[in-house]
């Protein structure tokens, strides 16, 4: 039988991947992910899928597929299909994003799922402070350089560049010849030099099929590209110059931003102030020996809001918060110290500053991507307007997870695979003008391409 290559997820849309391999009776899905637009024809914030019938409301409008043998027993209980024996033999995870891992909580929990060390970290930590995806799964892991059997395909994972660390893309060597696969990857950020080597990889493999994401890629002209050390450098002038305090919202599992923002501190004689779940992912991923992260407590303070009754008592909190009230600032506090504090402060927490309540002058650094949708705009609206009732001056400062066209084509050229089939982009008919070497087949939603 030949190999064949059919996605369910990512057909023209940025994220949700779910990319189904198969080859002489193996099958595999390369992540199993939620797409940020996933569903918007008949959801919304105010009609929502009822979490109650499981895969049910889904299956209905045709947003997952309805593959016999996938899902669990409890996400089927009120659905058209009944569950049967598992018929899939893994999940191969890229990488610890929602739109990659979003609905692996729906498959049957005996269908494995193999990611990084790294993600299997990542995961622990939000597991403990809120839940994950990735909860009640055996979790197989591996790092670069290792390979792995699932059924009769030889899977080799080669570590790329993205904006959360432990993100790879894989080779499959199926009975055809190898298949890349590239997940999510960048060139500029601090370990761009992780994606080249993915490149060679790949290249050397030869493969006969080549599946990519091109976030960025697009028609409409870009803005210069930021660096993460654009980011560190550009930060670190607004610390020197500003006055009072300094906060900022960012992707809380974003280390490279962490990183950026502790050594501008640094350099700047201001002390980093952290969330309580930033804090239990930096204490996780201090177990990981290839990453180097601040010390919680020592590097970087923790900001502990009040609970329910109103009140720091210990008596108020998870166990897994306890552990940081040692290191806590505070409202008080920070109103206190603001002069030399940066303090990160998730949107959502933005009430904070009501009880913070800081002088006006300080400055606001918005580390993440600028608005893209009319909900984006609308959010942006409801930030700034924050921010100016405070008195704050307004930093816009982001360095994307993403590589842009010209760097995501010198991907595809450089590792000139027979064919292209571009996911997790809204423009995949540019692949096949910019595509020299390959080539390219479009993906459509649950029709295989034959591959070999």
């Amino acid at each position: 039988m030949a190999v064949t290559i059919t996605c369910y997820g990512g057909v023209g849309e940025i994220g949700g991947n779910k990319i189904l391999v198969e080859d002489r009776g193996t099958r595999v899905f390369l992540d199993f992910g939620a797409g940020f637009s996933e569903g918007t024809d008949f959801f919304s914030s105010s009609i929502e899928p009822r979490q109650v019938n499981g895969v049910g409301d889904y299956l209905e409008f045709g947003i997952l597929p309805a593959l016999k043998g996938l899902y669990s027993e409890v996400s089927l209980r009120n659905a058209a299909i009944k569950h049967a024996a598992p018929e899939f033999d893994a999940v191969i995870l890229s990488h610890y994003h929602y739109d990659h891992m979003g609905r692996i909580n729906l498959l049957d929990p005996s269908i494995p799922v193999y990611c990084g060390a790294t993600t299997k970290l990542l995961h622990k930590a939000a597991s403990e402070s809120s839940g994950s995806p990735l909860d009640d799964r055996e979790l197989r892991t591996f790092r670069t350089g290792d390979h792995f059997q699932v059924g009769g395909l030889d899977v080799e994972p080669i570590h790329v560049d993205h904006s959360i660390p432990g993100a790879y893309g894989f080779i499959l060597h199926t009975s055809e010849g190898p298949v890349a696969y590239t997940g999510d990857f960048r060139f500029h950020g601090p370990m761009g030099s992780m994606t080249e080597d993915f490149v060679k990889g790949a290249a050397a493999a030869k493969p006969i099929a080549l599946v990519t994401e091109g976030t960025r890629v697009s028609e409409r002209a870009r803005k210069k590209e930021v660096s993460e050390a654009d980011v560190e450098s550009e930060t670190e002038a607004i610390l020197a110059k500003s006055r009072g305090l300094i906060f900022s919202s960012f992707r809380g599992n974003d280390v490279d931003r962490i990183l950026s923002f502790y050594r501008a501190c640094q350099k700047t004689g201001r002390r980093l102030v952290v969330s309580m779940k930033i804090a239990s992912l930096l204490s996780e991923l201090s177990r990981d020996e290839n990453l180097r992260v601040p010390r919680v407590g020592k590097d970087v303070l923790v900001y502990i809001r009040r609970k329910k009754g109103g009140t720091y008592d210990d008596g108020e909190y998870f166990k897994w918060e306890r552990a940081f009230l040692n290191e806590g600032f505070t409202a008080e506090d920070v109103r206190k110290e603001q002069d030399s504090l940066f303090l990160h402060l998730d949107q959502w927490a933005f009430p904070e500053l009501i009880d913070i309540r800081p002088a006006k002058g300080g400055s606001y650094i918005h580390a993440s991507t600028e608005a893209f949708n009319e909900e984006g705009e609308q959010d942006e609206i409801v930030i700034r307007n924050w921010v100016g009732h405070f008195g704050f001056s307004y930093h816009q400062l982001h360095a994307s997870g993403h590589a842009p066209n010209e760097r995501v084509f010198s991907l595809v050229n450089g590792i000139g695979s027979k064919a292209v089939i571009p996911v997790h982009t809204e423009f995949p008919e540019l692949f096949s003008s910019m595509t020299k070497r390959g080539k390219v087949a479009l993906p459509r939603w649950g029709k295989s391409i034959v591959l070999g």
